[in-house]
């Protein structure tokens, strides 16, 4: 699984939000502080806002907030608010002109069995836990490469 810049950027504006501890935050200033163009956040919170995972006030003092505590919004509802899945299993077989038969594919199964252990991590990894952690990862650097 990658994680688009969409998914990204949701994860950013909702630990921002997070962050604020239940105080609204307009798009300009999420935007700003996260360094990444107003109208890629401005999308993102409608997206979010349309999946109930954030509420806006409109106003002189309006903005974003949480429509719920951080332990109730999952990596998964973050994902799936953005029109996005955990694993998208695609056959090139049929893109090839081919008829797709997942019965006959040697790794259909095994992919759909992958996808469920996937969206069951992102289940149960909450925007709390994603909070607590990010000062722990702060000095993290992957020297895997």
């Amino acid at each position: 699984m990658i994680l688009t810049t969409l998914e990204d950027y949701a994860i950013k504006v909702l630990l921002y939000l997070s962050l604020k501890k239940g105080h609204r935050a307009t798009v300009h200033e999420i935007a700003h502080n996260n360094n990444v163009s107003f109208p890629y956040i401005l999308r993102i919170c409608a997206k979010l806002r349309e999946k109930g995972i954030l509420v806006s006030e409109k106003g002189r003092n309006g903005g974003y907030q949480l429509s719920k505590d951080p332990s109730k919004i999952t990596l998964k509802d973050i994902i799936n608010a953005v029109n996005r899945q955990s694993i998208e299993i695609k056959c090139v077989y049929s893109k090839k002109g081919g008829k797709c038969k997942p019965q006959e594919c040697i790794s259909f199964n095994s992919l759909l069995f992958l996808k469920s252990e996937i969206d069951h991590l992102l289940e149960n990894i909450t925007l709390k836990d994603l909070v607590e952690r990010r000062d722990f990862y702060a000095n993290y650097s992957d020297t895997s490469n």
